[in-house]
């Protein structure tokens, strides 16, 4: 088999490849391979095997992306349109692009990797591990609060976009956490054309807004009238005022519609804005819950180079502090050595050492500890890593982050 970087002349293969992988469109996956704000058909890479006929048997990409992780901007492969023709599938094909592109990855120097799983199962066995979970809303109008701040929103005019772009940037700078950041392009291309129903919440500066489209869903009956839906895509708040405007405007929107939809971090206190903690359509499991939310997994995230992406955190400890630890990599064995981590004044120094390991772990529960999925003390406390007892509360505290987020316009 030949792996190879993908060229021109490859370009309706691989369209076709993913028009059949996905379902999607051939002639809208052709345009977006030669016009995208965030790739070129340069981050492509196929592979072929005469034994099996020649031509593009899979392909896979990797995106260069920069996100935001504690406060600071890192640099990331994002993995997507991973795809084998029907009759090379089953031979080991995705496979072996995964471990090319992990080597690539770490060649091209990104600390870490993430993705959008089809099946977590599968990208488990490169040491990706799941980091995006979700908190799924499904809310009545009727439910949220009315708040006196929605006076103070406005629909969105084209005037606005800079002050949009710089309301999302500062947000992410301050709470983003793996959340990648956006280029002119993407917003034009990509985001802008989406602005149908956008509206602002200006109290004298543009503090924060929100888009969502509106549909109705099937009639339950033929001749009926289907209900009246609000999906959120995304919802920014520079402060409390910003955020309880756009829910008090949300809500007040009831006499139209009656549901909303909202993907949102774990974290997101989306209570505060309720009268009533629930789902729509809730089921009663005991007569003293009923559910307010479901919880959906996101995507996925993988370290690559464990002492650069070690190097990249900056931190709040008052104290210096060192800590050896050792991550087993079967794909990277670069990264499976004893790594000591010195820290001190916000930054983190990291060399090879012979001390002995203090903390030590899989390559997919440590990039769960970076992302600040899950804590050290709890990898530690459920089985999954062993550590020197009297580490453990500074680890933790260096490692923790608000919960990893992309918003759905980012989704690649």
């Amino acid at each position: 088999m030949i792996i190879r970087q993908a060229t021109g002349s490859d370009a309706d293969q691989i369209a076709a490849l993913l028009a059949k992988s996905f379902l999607e469109d051939t002639s809208v996956i052709r345009v977006s391979i030669e016009n995208n704000p965030r790739y070129s058909l340069s981050n492509m890479f196929v592979i072929e095997d005469k034994s099996l006929g020649g031509g593009v048997l899979g392909c896979l990409r990797i995106t260069p992306f920069e996100v935001y992780s504690r406060g600071e901007v890192m640099p990331m492969g994002g993995i997507a349109a991973v795809a084998v023709q029907p009759e090379a599938r089953r031979r080991g094909i995705a496979e072996t692009l995964m471990e090319d592109a992990l080597r690539k990855m770490y060649e091209m120097e990104f600390p870490v990797s993430m993705l959008f799983p089809f099946k977590h199962r599968f990208y488990k066995k490169f040491g990706y591990a799941y980091v995006g979970n979700l908190a799924q809303y499904d809310l009545l109008t009727g439910d949220i609060l009315n708040l006196p701040e929605r006076s103070r929103v406005r629909a969105f005019v084209k005037a606005d976009r800079n002050k949009v772009k710089r309301v999302l940037e500062q947000d992410i700078q301050l709470r983003g956490s793996f959340t990648p950041t956006r280029n002119d392009s993407f917003w034009d291309l990509v985001v802008f054309p989406k602005f149908k129903e956008a509206y602002i919440y200006d109290d004298g500066e543009t503090k924060g807004y929100v888009v969502y489209e509106l549909y109705k869903e099937p009639a339950p009956v033929p001749g009926a009238f289907g209900e009246p839906i609000i999906n959120i895509k995304e919802l920014v708040g520079l402060d409390a005022a910003a955020h309880r405007g756009l829910w008090g405007f949300i809500g007040s929107l009831g006499e139209q519609v009656s549901r909303v939809r909202y993907l949102a971090p774990t974290d997101y206190p989306l209570h505060l804005f309720l009268k009533e903690p629930r789902e729509r359509d809730y089921r009663r499991l005991f007569f003293e819950y009923k559910s307010f939310s479901t919880v959906a997994s996101g995507f996925m995230l993988r370290v690559i180079n464990v002492p650069d992406a070690l190097r990249r955190m900056k931190h709040s400890l008052d104290a210096q502090a060192d800590f050896v630890i050792k991550i087993n990599d079967g794909n990277l064995p670069q990264n499976s050595r004893p790594f000591n981590m010195h820290v001190h004044k916000g930054e983190v120094a990291v060399e090879e050492t012979s001390r002995p390991v203090q903390f030590e772990s899989d390559i997919e529960i440590f990039s769960q500890i970076y992302s600040g999925f899950l804590q050290p003390g709890d990898a530690v406390k459920y089985g999954f890593a062993a550590a020197d007892p009297s580490i453990l509360p500074k680890l933790d505290e260096l490692f923790r982050a608000p919960s990893p987020f992309i918003y759905q316009f980012d989704i690649f």
